[in-house]
């Protein structure tokens, strides 16, 4: 990490031409080899304006956007939906092979906490996958593949006592109007599941947010922890001890004439079995957050189907 510019910075030397090692950072199928866990068992499409896709069975989740700055020397993927944070590849030519430097930037951008909470994970995922990728181009088996995605688009936040996964976009509305989206129970039905009716009691601490059940049960039980309008909203899951909740915490911020809108997803649970959970989550409140946006202005949803 530089502390001039609060970039991450890693490095690996690949015995391998500089054209092969553009290839496998450059063509959407060698990306997904190295750069996807085997067991997501998804793969990548690239279309002609360098935008890259997830595929997954018959599900296409946009990932990024490639702009191919100096080939075979520098490329850059910016991230979608909000394209805060990107990742620069420099390839040089070394002792016979190449060296490429992966540079992850936009963390300035971040509140202080933001960042920090950054730094050290996405750090060493990008060792990780560094590693992949000379083992991919070497023809041999990978060494890590678990590697953390979130962490290497830098979505993943983690301190001694809590793991967070953040995603943000930027809407073309007042944040009073993404406020009701987010806080509207009738709105949250349009945009996070169609057909199914959310109820409750209005944004006020203490407060529920849910789905209603046979017998008057309570379904998806949101309770709402703290609410200042038009700028924060956080809720909490509804569980039993000694089951630890997960917290919702939605910011808004004036931005460009429009409205910053960012989600953070914080569990207190540390095991394996959370931290995949939370590689998905972190993938889903992408998608999520393109559906709030298509609801606030006016637009289809690109995932009709909800959450």
């Amino acid at each position: 990490m530089s502390m001039q510019n609060l970039d991450v910075e890693r490095s690996i030397w690949i015995a391998a031409p500089r054209e092969r090692v553009w290839q496998a950072i450059t063509d959407s199928e060698q990306i997904a080899q190295w750069f996807l866990p085997g067991a997501l068992g998804a793969h990548m499409k690239r279309d002609d304006t360098g935008k890259i896709s997830v595929q997954m069975g018959e599900m296409a989740i946009d990932y990024a956007i490639l702009d191919v700055v100096d080939p075979p020397r520098q490329v850059i993927s910016r991230s979608l939906p909000d394209k805060l944070i990107s990742t620069i590849y420099k390839l040089e030519e070394e002792k016979d092979g190449t060296r490429i430097t992966v540079t992850l930037t936009g963390f300035e951008s971040l509140p202080e906490d933001a960042r920090n909470e950054r730094f050290e994970p996405s750090g060493t995922a990008w060792e990780q996958a560094l590693e992949n990728l000379k083992a991919h181009i070497d023809g041999t088996e990978r060494p890590f593949p678990y590697t953390s995605v979130a962490s290497l688009c830098g979505y993943w936040r983690e301190t001694g006592e809590q793991i967070a996964v953040e995603r943000s976009i930027w809407i073309a509305a007042p944040c009073e109007r993404v406020w009701r989206a987010i806080t509207d129970p009738e709105q949250v039905e349009k945009w996070f599941s169609p057909g199914t009716q959310w109820s409750g009691t209005g944004p006020q601490v203490g407060g529920r947010l849910y789905v209603a059940g046979p017998d008057n049960t309570e379904m998806y039980v949101q309770v709402i922890e703290l609410v200042e309008p038009p700028h924060r909203y956080v809720t909490r899951t509804q569980v039993e001890p000694p089951e630890k909740p997960e917290v919702t915490d939605w910011k808004l911020q004036e931005e460009n004439g429009g409205t910053r809108l960012t989600l953070t997803y914080i569990s207190y649970q540390l095991d394996s079995a959370q931290r995949g959970m939370m590689e998905q989550h972190a993938i889903g409140f992408g998608m999520m957050l393109e559906n709030v946006q298509a609801h606030v202005e006016g637009k289809p949803l690109p995932y009709p189907g909800g959450f």
